[in-house]
C-alpha cells in the first residue's frame, strides 16, 4: 500500500510538471503579470470607467470615456459625467492631457488645471490600478471563460479579501480617496475597522494577454475624525481598440459615441421587430 501511494504521488507530480511544461497550467499571478506587461507596452487604447462611491450620506457616481495615446508625452482626451447627491443636475467635464499639462472644460472654454489626482493617473495608466493588489497576488484565483458569443476566450483573475491582513488595501483606498489622516491610521483605528470585503476581477484575453477590463469593490467601515464612516465603492473599467486609436482624440471619442448610439438603435429596432407580430391576411 505504501509503495502504491508513493508511485501514485510520483505520477501525479509528473502530470503537473508535464502540464506546466506544455503551457496548459498557468498560475493566476503569471497571467496577471503578463497583462500588466502588455498594458504597459500599449501604443493607444479606448476605455470607459463607471465608478460609484457612497460614504455615509455623501454619494457620487461618475461615468468616463476616454482615448489615450502613449508616447512622450502621453496624450489623452476624456469626457466625464458626474452625479452628486447634493446636486440636482449632473456635472459634465472634459479633460485634455498633454504630458504634465492638464486642461479642463466645463460648458465653456478650455482652462488650465492643476488637477493631477490619483484617479486621473489611474485612468491614464491601467497599471496603476493593477498594481494595487499585487501584494496579495499569491491569493489570486483564476478561471478560463470560453464559448461566449462574439468574445474570444479569456481568463478571469480574481481576488477577495476579508481578513485582517487585507485591511492594508482599505488603507491604500483611503489614501487614494484623499481622506487618509496625516500619519496614517492608528492601531486603534485599524483594530476597530470592519472589513466587509474587497474584491477584484480582471478580464484578460487568453491569446493576446491584453486587459479587457476589471471590476473592483471596496466595502468597509472605519473611524475618522471621531466618527464611524462607511465606504462602499464600486468600479467597472473596460478597454477597447488596443493600439488602434488614431487621429484627433476628441474626434475619435465623438465617432465612438456615434457608433455606440447607432448600435443601440439597431438593437432596439431588432427587439421591437422580434417582439411584434402581424395578423395573416
Amino acid at each position: 500500500m505504501k509503495k502504491w501511494k508513493k508511485t501514485a504521488g510520483v505520477a501525479a507530480g509528473s502530470v503537473l510538471l508535464l502540464l506546466s511544461a506544455c503551457g496548459e497550467r498557468e498560475l493566476p499571478e503569471e497571467v496577471y503579470g503578463d497583462a500588466m506587461e502588455t498594458m504597459q507596452n500599449l501604443d493607444s487604447v479606448y476605455f470607459t470607467e463607471s465608478n460609484t462611491l457612497n460614504a455615509e450620506e455623501e454619494g457620487i457616481s461618475t461615468f468616463t470615456r476616454g482615448a489615450l495615446r502613449y508616447g512622450d508625452p502621453v496624450k489623452g482626451y476624456m469626457e466625464s459625467n458626474m452625479n452628486l447627491v447634493e446636486l440636482e443636475t449632473p456635472v459634465e467635464l472634459d479633460v485634455r492631457v498633454d504630458g504634465e499639462n492638464i486642461q479642463t472644460r466645463q460648458n465653456g472654454e478650455w482652462e488650465e488645471s492643476e488637477t493631477n489626482t490619483p484617479q486621473i493617473q489611474s485612468m491614464l495608466r491601467p497599471n496603476e490600478d493593477l498594481q494595487f493588489f499585487l501584494e496579495f497576488e499569491n491569493e489570486f484565483l483564476m478561471k478560463e471563460v470560453t464559448d461566449v458569443e462574439d468574445t474570444p476566450d479569456y481568463y478571469e483573475v480574481s481576488f477577495k479579501g476579508t481578513d485582517e491582513r487585507h485591511k492594508a488595501l482599505a488603507e491604500k483606498k483611503l489614501s487614494s480617496l484623499g481622506v487618509m489622516p496625516e500619519g496614517g491610521l492608528s492601531e486603534e483605528q485599524l483594530n476597530g475597522m470592519t472589513l466587509d470585503g474587497i474584491e477584484m476581477t480582471a478580464f484578460i484575453d487568453k491569446e493576446t494577454r491584453r486587459l479587457n477590463g476589471y471590476d473592483t469593490s471596496f466595502t468597509f467601515t472605519v473611524e475618522l475624525g471621531g466618527e464611524l464612516r462607511s465606504f462602499n465603492e464600486q468600479t467597472n473599467v473596460r478597454y477597447e481598440d488596443h493600439n488602434n486609436v488614431e487621429g484627433n482624440l476628441e474626434e475619435f471619442i465623438q465617432q465612438k459615441v456615434k457608433e455606440i448610439e447607432q448600435q443601440q438603435m439597431e438593437e432596439q429596432e431588432s427587439e421591437n421587430g422580434s417582439g411584434s407580430s402581424s395578423d395573416p391576411a
